[in-house]
């Protein structure tokens, strides 16, 4: 391990060891292999981040030809769920898109009605078995968007950092998904997004880096996942928490801390990107 690795290794234990909820934390050097793990397998609601094996099942299949993607479909009112989105405001019947489209919408505004449309297409059996044929045991769909007889029965998507990570790196490498499969669903998740759906990763990576990633939140619990593809010095990453404090009632305090975690990854690969082993630029 080398020292700016140890360092920023200390320095990440740090931002959690101060944080009064529990974060979870995985990083992972694609050149190299070398990983960083805080509470790795610990396990934390994913949020709108189960969208990406939402979204790998959708391409998947259309790939198998059991979906098509241009096929329209006009948005109806028992399509319509709260949260997050843009479809909760639309008139039922007015709006005509593609499967595409609700698969976008699914991604750039985490829209959670344009979800459980794709969710139902896909299925969430078949979406729990992909998860499984990718070696992600723990990593679980078990209730759609804003299902508050499943919030209320116990009933949450989960995951941990070091599955997550595994699960960008099968895109990233095209491992056990077809290299269409992969490459549809990467280029989504690097479309724009705004808000706090942006992510964290966004906030502390520059413009001009290219990154893929998809953020959720819900009450006391965060996270961001993604591929931050740093020139030479590509990189995954996953940052999580829950138990998020009550006084941090708009999530505030945790997005600078998860923001400065991620900075801190962004800097040593950033540096070791433009530097000789030997520390000369």
């Amino acid at each position: 391990m080398n020292v700016l690795w140890f360092k920023l290794e200390k320095e990440l234990k740090k931002r959690v060891e101060e944080f009064s909820g529990i974060i979870g934390f995985g990083l992972k050097d694609i050149l190299t292999g070398e990983e960083i793990f805080i509470n790795g397998d610990e396990l934390f609601p994913i949020a709108s981040s189960v969208k990406i094996p939402i979204l790998i099942e959708f391409f998947r299949k259309a790939e198998e030809g059991e979906i098509d993607i241009e096929r329209s479909l006009t948005f109806r009112e028992d399509q319509r769920v709260g949260g997050s989105g843009v479809l909760k405001e639309i008139e039922a019947g007015t709006l005509t898109i593609n499967l595409l489209g609700y698969a976008t919408l699914m991604i750039t505004v985490s829209d959670n009605s344009a979800t459980n449309i794709i969710l139902n297409l896909v299925g969430m059996k078949d979406v729990n078995n992909t998860l499984e044929r990718l070696g992600l045991s723990k990593t679980v769909l078990v209730r759609k968007m804003m299902d508050k007889e499943g919030l209320a029965a116990g009933r949450e998507n989960l995951s941990t950092p070091r599955e997550m990570l595994k699960m960008m790196e099968k895109l990233y490498k095209k491992e056990d998904l077809s290299p269409w499969v992969c490459e549809k669903t990467l280029e989504m998740l690097k479309k724009h997004k705004e808000g706090i759906i942006e992510g964290v990763i966004r906030n502390a990576v520059p413009d001009n880096v290219e990154i893929a990633d998809k953020s959720g939140w819900v009450e006391g619990a965060m996270c961001d996942v993604g591929i931050v593809f740093l020139d030479k010095r590509p990189y995954l990453i996953a940052l999580m928490a829950k138990h998020i404090p009550l006084s941090d009632s708009r999530r505030l305090a945790t997005i600078r801390i998860l923001t400065e975690m991620a900075e801190l990854a962004f800097n040593y690969f950033y540096e070791v990107s433009i530097s000789t082993p030997y520390g000369r630029r």
